[in-house]
């Protein structure tokens, strides 16, 4: 039987994803920025070139009342390094009236090493992040993107398009999702992602960031979670499983294992229905949140992998 935990996080979830005021996966503004970004900044364009952030905080904003529960358990994901999401600056274009005309950027799930154990453990009152050693873009799974400033604002922008991003990945050979028939294998993918993305005065810190993008009910069927802590499920696929949306059980336990359940089953069971549409006419489930983000230059590994664990150049 699935914990307590994850029935929990799977439910919170289902309900902050639903939006029923707002038609499927809407062409509207972002919402107004919570105050957390500077006004102003001061960005050196050469300076800010290879600057990598990776993410420090990911808040869902509504419902109020499921949010601190589902936050509570993505920050401790975060702040152990099971949760990477990485932004790496490859070009910035000064502006007059912003700081920047246009900003290409390179996001993606990221890994560690050490990659192993999943349970960082650090010396005593140390974060877990004092252990790792170097961050990398895992191998395949990053995807450019370009930003335009937003609304005249100085230290603001926004994607100029509609992007996908792969969430929650791990490293290749010891993911953190299984879903081996999704494509690629064992992500999360995030489809029609909007950003908006804040910097603080010198554009070392990204701030009261926003984010919302669309999971695929197809691809949320393929998705199997541990009904246990993170990477402690065996895993073992049975040769032969074959996908049955009917009995989504069935699937994850003969593909995954006997302790993995259906992320696309346990929200529907809720009976919570689609809130999202992708642009080929998939339905899906919307999510949206705020994000933080600090750089972390001086320890990320320019060659992307499977585990991170190449030597850097």
């Amino acid at each position: 039987m699935p914990s307590i935990r994850w029935l929990l996080c799977v439910f919170m979830l289902a309900i902050a994803c639903v939006r029923v005021e707002e038609p499927p996966c809407p062409s509207v503004e972002l919402p107004e920025s919570q105050g957390g970004n500077d006004r102003y900044c001061q960005c050196d364009p050469a300076a800010i070139t290879g600057r990598v952030f990776r993410f420090t905080r990911l808040e869902i904003d509504e419902p109020d009342a499921s949010a601190s529960i589902l936050n509570t358990m993505w920050q401790g994901d975060i702040e152990n390094n099971i949760l990477n999401v990485l932004v790496r600056v490859d070009k910035a274009i000064p502006g007059s009236t912003t700081a920047f005309d246009s900003l290409t950027l390179t996001a993606g799930p990221g890994w560690r090493d050490p990659k192993q154990p999943w349970e960082l453990h650090a010396a005593s009152g140390d974060p877990p992040a004092s252990v790792v050693k170097t961050y990398c873009l895992l191998k395949g799974l990053s995807i450019p993107l370009t930003l335009l400033p937003y609304h005249g604002e100085q230290c603001v922008f926004k994607n100029a398009e509609d992007a996908s991003l792969y969430f929650h990945s791990g490293p290749r050979d010891w993911p953190m999702t299984c879903a081996p028939d999704n494509n690629p294998p064992n992500n999360i993918p995030v489809s029609n992602l909007k950003l908006r993305l804040s910097f603080n005065r010198d554009c070392t810190e990204v701030r009261d960031s926003f984010l919302e993008g669309c999971i695929t009910q197809e691809a949320a069927d393929h998705i199997c979670m541990c009904t246990k802590a993170p990477g402690t499920c065996p895993r073992q696929s049975k040769p032969g499983y074959a996908f049955d949306q009917k009995d989504l059980v069935a699937y994850c336990h003969d593909a995954c294992g006997q302790d993995f359940i259906s992320f696309g089953g346990l929200v529907r069971s809720f009976g919570l229905p689609p809130s999202c549409l992708t642009p080929d006419g998939k339905p899906g489930y919307a999510v949206q949140g705020f994000f933080d983000a600090v750089a972390i230059t001086d320890q990320f590994n320019p060659v992307s992998s499977d585990d991170c664990t190449e030597a850097a150049p």
